[in-house]
């Protein structure tokens, strides 16, 4: 892994579809049934629904494109 890593260039071009990853922690047998999900974004993402406890980890200045029911932590 560590042998490609300096070879490839990845660039973000914005529309990540985060709720399938979601919904595999929420129904994962090996993720705690009452672990809260961090959602770490720079906001340009699907509109999510999560039915646990959970909280956003966005860049200052960013928003998401749906009024979140979790805490939204910005980062500078």
């Amino acid at each position: 892994m560590e042998e490609i890593a300096g070879r490839v260039r990845v660039r973000g071009r914005g529309g990540t579809v985060l709720q399938p990853g979601v919904r595999l922690l929420e129904r994962a047998d090996d993720f705690p049934a009452d672990g809260p999900i961090l959602v770490i974004t720079d906001g340009e993402c699907d509109v999510l629904r999560i039915r646990r406890d959970h909280a956003f980890l966005v860049p200052r200045g960013a928003r998401l494109p749906f009024s979140p029911r979790g805490p939204v932590f910005r980062m500078s």
